[in-house]
């Protein structure tokens, strides 16, 4: 019997080995994959659809799960969303956040954090962000943990065409569309950058090193200069 093709998959910007076997995603295992499949099996318990389903492990020892079809993303630096594409990303993580707050698996924080949202792990249908996957960083947090890093990864930054005020009220819109309530917007500014910067530390700690001066080391001074910008554009009208 002939093997099964194996197209390698390159939505994501940190898990490699990752590839599509028929109707099936095939990824590597590790210290991480405990905690990802209780919170797989979870969402469907749930009935959420915004993530894909754990369908067992191969032969290989690798996790395998469902497929989900529609279109990827390879960069996320352009961050040129439409306000409708921003809306459906927001829910989808609204969607997620809900169906694990109070959990078990919250572990007595608000939620379970996706922790890396960004358009390269989301999956498009009319063009429109439909799902999640590449839950490997997931862990329990608070909300305005992913919302932050979300913010950055999806519609603020330094290389961005459009201004700065387009860019702030996109992500007023961006909030608004999840729900995040007025007073949890309290110093976002600053919160996006902070978040960044624990982003930084973490792939420095794992050997993911980029040398001063780089493209992440401008956006974080950008997000820092930018931060009472952030402050001032959501707290008019809020």
């Amino acid at each position: 019997m002939a093997a099964e093709l194996e197209i390698p998959l390159t939505g994501g910007r940190i898990t490699e080995g990752v590839v599509r076997v028929g109707d099936t995603v095939r990824r590597p295992v590790g210290p991480h994959s405990p905690f990802v499949h209780r919170l797989l099996r979870h969402l469907e318990d749930a009935g959420c659809d915004a993530a894909p389903r754990l369908l067992g492990t191969d032969d290989r020892g690798r996790e395998i799960l469902s497929f989900q079809h529609g279109e990827t993303r390879t960069s996320f630096q352009a961050r040129d969303w439409s306000p409708a594409q921003l809306i459906a990303a927001a829910r989808l993580l609204r969607r997620l956040h809900d169906a694990t707050a109070g959990t078990p698996l919250a572990d007595g924080e608000e939620t379970v954090c996706h922790n890396d949202f960004s358009p390269l792990n989301v999956t498009f249908v009319d063009g429109l962000p439909a799902a999640a996957f590449d839950f490997d960083q997931a862990a329990p947090g608070p909300r305005v943990r992913d919302l932050a890093y979300a913010a950055w990864l999806w519609l603020l930054g330094a290389d961005i065409a459009a201004p700065l005020t387009r860019q702030l009220a996109l992500l007023r819109t961006f909030l608004d569309a999840y729900g995040l309530p007025h007073e949890h917007r309290h110093a976002f500014g600053a919160r996006i950058a902070s978040r960044v910067e624990a982003e930084r530390a973490f792939h420095e700690a794992a050997g993911r090193v980029a040398p001063p001066g780089s493209w992440l080391d401008r956006e974080i001074v950008w997000l820092r200069e930018h931060a009472a910008a952030v402050d001032g554009e959501l707290g008019a009208g809020g």
